[in-house]
């Protein structure tokens, strides 16, 4: 196995800057330089675009799984939860060992470029599973289900939970004003009232945020998470996103589950976009939606120091998209599953077209090869017999639309 290697012929978004027909190396799993290796280089051609790995800052893995399950136009997430619980999907779901559902969630993820993930659950529910999984999943954080009464009761409460994270150095995480009803409405306030809202703060949907809110958020220094596929189908609306990114407020996109959200994060970032035009006339700039997916969850969740971006000793994780032009951002806001060409998790290949077996091979990858869009794939781990063991657990030939 090569420790070394470089990727040559290539235009990189790192996303701070663009560099048109470049080199990457990479040793020991980090980002050495931008130059060409002396031990091993593949010469991309040309054809491609390099981006950091995708962080999906807002994922529910547990609740993978389809189809989607409510009526929307609810008042809150908790009606929600209640049709959730009571439908056959989530029965049968609940056939399956919860490691089979956490790897049907990483695949997911995975094969839409995909890196690290951000699961929003209980410690004691995913560390047990998530060092099995082919991505990285963030476990270095303190949470809160929502700040409301009504809510799951993940974690220590608000007060624990947030001393937690600054005494940590790691974020507090919660839902935040997810519904319309008198309560939810109070979401910043009661965070507020605990002195739980500062740059440690990750909240998430916000789709009831006040004027004053946005205003206290930003003030705070606080953390925003968008998932507006999930919003739309709940709620048949979603946050106030402009004034939210006007207002300066780090902002990072998130699928929720397939349960609620999009299929995956690439489908999340043009359904946002598409959204966004439906909401203010004009568009989202595909630079910023990149930034939205790389560099400002790797801020909210304080990896930065590790994750984000392609700089000198950060994580080797990588993405390469098929195709390069003169606006290199819209390549990965306009790509689908065919066009993730490459995927490489601190220097390791773990998903890609069968054109780079070379690849795997010379760096020491085990792989199995799968069919995504009528595309030959070669990706770590085996997600054929993943399907295949779903399929035995529930009785019947079970499709998934995201895998």
């Amino acid at each position: 196995m090569n420790a070394e290697f470089s990727l040559s012929a290539i235009d990189i978004v790192t996303p701070g800057e663009v560099k048109t027909d470049s080199s990457v190396r990479i040793a020991d799993g980090k980002i050495a330089d931008f130059s060409r290796s002396k031990i091993k280089n593949f010469d991309m051609g040309g054809s491609y675009t390099l981006f950091p790995g995708i962080v999906n800052s807002h994922d529910h893995l547990f609740g993978t799984y389809y189809p989607k399950i409510g009526a929307g136009n609810y008042v809150c997430w908790l009606p929600w939860d209640y049709d959730l619980k009571a439908s056959e999907i989530y029965q049968e779901r609940n056939k399956n060992a919860p490691l089979d559902i956490y790897l049907l969630g990483a695949y997911k993820n995975l094969i839409s470029g995909v890196t690290t993930v951000h699961d929003h659950i209980p410690h004691k529910v995913n560390e047990p599973l998530v060092d099995k999984l082919p991505i990285r999943v963030l476990t270095k954080y303190s949470l809160s289900h929502e700040c409301s009464s009504y809510d799951l009761k993940w974690g220590d409460g608000i007060d624990i939970e947030y001393k937690k994270a600054v005494n940590n150095n790691m974020p507090y995480v919660t839902h935040i004003e997810e519904g319309w009803d008198t309560e939810s409405l109070l979401g910043i306030d009661i965070l507020i009232e605990h002195k739980a809202l500062s740059e440690y703060t990750v909240l998430i949907h916000g789709i009831g945020f006040s004027e004053e809110d946005i205003r206290q958020v930003a003030k705070k220094k606080a953390n925003f998470i968008w998932c507006p596929g999930s919003n739309m189908f709940m709620f048949d609306k979603t946050a106030k996103i402009k004034e939210i990114l006007e207002a300066g407020i780090n902002t990072s996109i998130g699928t929720d589950s397939p349960a609620t959200g999009e299929l995956n994060i690439l489908e999340e970032i043009r359904f946002g976009k598409k959204i966004y035009r439906q909401l203010y006339n004009e568009d989202l700039s595909d630079e910023q939606i990149v930034r939205m997916i790389t560099v400002n969850p790797a801020k909210a969740f304080r990896v930065y120091d590790r994750l984000g971006s392609i700089e000198k000793g950060k994580s080797g994780d990588l993405l390469v998209v098929r195709g390069f032009r003169k606006d290199p951002h819209a390549i990965l806001v306009n790509a689908t599953l065919k066009d993730i060409a490459l995927v490489f998790l601190e220097g390791k290949p773990i998903y890609g077209d069968d054109d780079f077996e070379e690849v795997f091979g010379e760096l020491g990858s085990d792989f199995s090869k799968i069919k995504i869009e009528g595309k030959d794939k070669l990706i770590t781990g085996n997600p054929s017999a993943l399907m295949e063991k779903i399929r035995k657990a529930v009785g019947f030939q079970k499709e998934l639309p995201f895998l």
